[in-house]
């Protein structure tokens, strides 16, 4: 009962990610599929044809099958620890440069996520007047402008001076966000501030770090109700960059 009960809960999330951030909402698929792996263990425990089946499965297997589980659970967590640690990062000293990170744009709107990196970035930039600030993220599907565009406009809305703002347009992933915006600097040796939703910002300071900047994490709130979502994406995300060499720890 409790594995078919999970199991609609997390169909039930993934209805509500859909209704937050939209049918294309990143790796919101993972809940439709975690949801249908529990379903399948439910109907396991409950239906005797397929208990029987799963008892036939050689214990060779299954303790390999366990073993695997274990061992992912373990790096799941020890990833888990890496992305909250850097939740709670700042610039002691000010940085020449920030760099935002682009997320959804609606049309010409700039997402809930968005925005909040905005805001962080504002705060920022009101208090350091001497620093740069670069808006990276290209345009994607669903969106009217470029991310940059719409970044742009929000920070001059709230009355950050025009020649303050340096757009970087073509990027499409973290890694290009940060390497396009490198080429935007003058003084690349700089310190630069790292500005995204605090689950990204790990991540993202790790990858500039690969690229060979003086990264300094600078987090975002996030929305508390998506919080599962983002941590659990994220935690994938690194294992992907990391493999690929997009970052280093």
């Amino acid at each position: 009962m409790a594995f078919l009960l999970l199991g609609a809960l997390c169909v039930l999330y993934y209805i509500g990610i859909v209704l937050y951030a939209g049918i294309r909402a990143s790796f919101s698929w993972f809940w439709l599929f975690l949801g249908g792996a529990l379903f399948l263990a439910g109907a396991i425990c409950r239906v005797p044809v397929l208990g029987a089946a799963f008892g036939r499965i050689p214990s060779a297997v299954k303790i390999l099958g366990g073993i695997f589980l274990a061992v992912g659970l373990a790096g799941f967590l020890f990833v888990e620890g890496c992305i909250i640690s850097g939740m709670t990062g700042s610039a002691k000293e000010p940085v020449e440069y920030l760099i935002v990170l682009g997320a959804q744009v609606k049309g010409t709107r700039v997402s809930k996520a968005l925005s909040q990196r905005l805001s962080r970035a504002a705060e920022y930039l009101r208090k350091h007047e001497d620093t740069i600030v670069i808006v990276s993220g290209g345009q994607g599907p669903g969106e009217d402008i470029s991310e940059a565009a719409a970044m742009k406009a929000w920070l001059m809305n709230q009355g950050i001076e025009e020649e303050r703002i340096l757009e970087e347009d073509k990027s499409v992933n973290t890694s290009q966000n940060i390497r396009f915006s490198k080429k935007l600097m003058e003084n690349p040796e700089a310190p630069v501030g790292i500005v995204s939703n605090d689950f990204h910002v790990f991540r993202a300071a790790h990858i500039a770090k690969a690229q060979g900047l003086r990264a300094i994490p600078i987090p975002a709130p996030s929305s508390l109700g998506m919080y599962p979502h983002y941590m659990v994406r994220e935690a994938f995300a690194i294992v992907k960059d990391l493999a690929v060499g997009n970052m280093v720890f």
